[in-house]
């Protein structure tokens, strides 16, 4: 899978380490203990994987995106205090690491994607979990609340005489689908000299393709909730749905 083309090394820029902690590790810790074991799957330049490793979990870290995974690799360098607890891997859903593992998370990964990988993808996450184990799945859903959003600046980081801000854009197009588009200019000593654009396609899942998900690949829901901060999911409204299910 090629999908960033281009904008990886600015993604983990604009969601490094020197943000806020992340959410999605803070959200996980709550399922595991220090020791446990987590895969996570299409783990991206690795923000929450790192997160979870410094925390003291074990963390396999999916990617298929061969300029994320290059960057998840830049990101591990040098960081000798977690490299027993964190393996990068290259590969998507359906790469076997035969090992199970405490909880197989999927974060901001299947709404991008067709019908049969979202299929495949949580029967991978099903199939790695161990009995006892736990699926986490985030899925962007369909939702009244979600409107088009304007060009904006969401971010600026400035690194000596270079300045790069983040401009991004959300809107509707056709078939139920949405576009976000993200913008990333650099400017040095006030000049600009490079620019990259890049858009996303996406599809919210209905409430129905996420009761279906769960139902095929035999998963029952010990925790829904509408994100991070746990607060409860209603079908139609809440913009995620956040789910922690159990093999059955």
């Amino acid at each position: 899978m090629h999908y960033s083309q281009g904008v990886a090394p600015y993604y983990d820029l604009f969601a490094g380490p020197t943000d806020s902690p992340d959410e999605a590790a803070a959200f996980l810790c709550g399922l595991v203990n220090p020791g446990d074991s987590v895969l996570d799957i299409g783990a991206g330049t690795g923000v929450t994987a790192v997160a979870l490793a410094e925390r003291g979990i074990n963390v396999t870290a999916l990617e298929p995106d061969p300029e994320m995974h290059a960057v998840l690799l830049a990101r591990l360098a040098g960081r000798f205090d977690i490299e027993a607890k964190l393996t990068p891997v290259r590969g998507g859903a359906g790469f076997r690491t035969r090992t199970r593992y405490d909880v197989c998370s999927s974060i901001s990964v299947l709404h991008l994607l067709a019908a049969p990988e979202q299929e495949a993808l949580v029967a991978h996450a099903t199939a790695e979990v161990e009995a006892h184990g736990r699926v986490v799945l985030e899925l962007p859903v369909e939702t009244s609340a979600r409107v088009p959003r304007a060009w904006s600046v969401n971010a600026t980081r400035t690194l000596g005489r270079l300045r790069i801000e983040h401009h991004s854009a959300m809107a509707r197009s056709s078939g139920g689908v949405w576009q976000t588009h993200w913008r990333f200019v650099s400017y040095l000593d006030g000049e600009k000299v490079h620019e990259v654009d890049r858009t996303f396609d996406w599809l919210p899942l209905s409430h129905a393709r996420t009761e279906a998900l769960l139902r095929m690949h035999n998963l029952a829901v010990v925790g829904d909730f509408a994100g991070f901060d746990r607060q409860p999911y209603a079908p139609g409204e809440s913009r995620v749905r956040l789910v922690v299910a159990r093999a059955v």
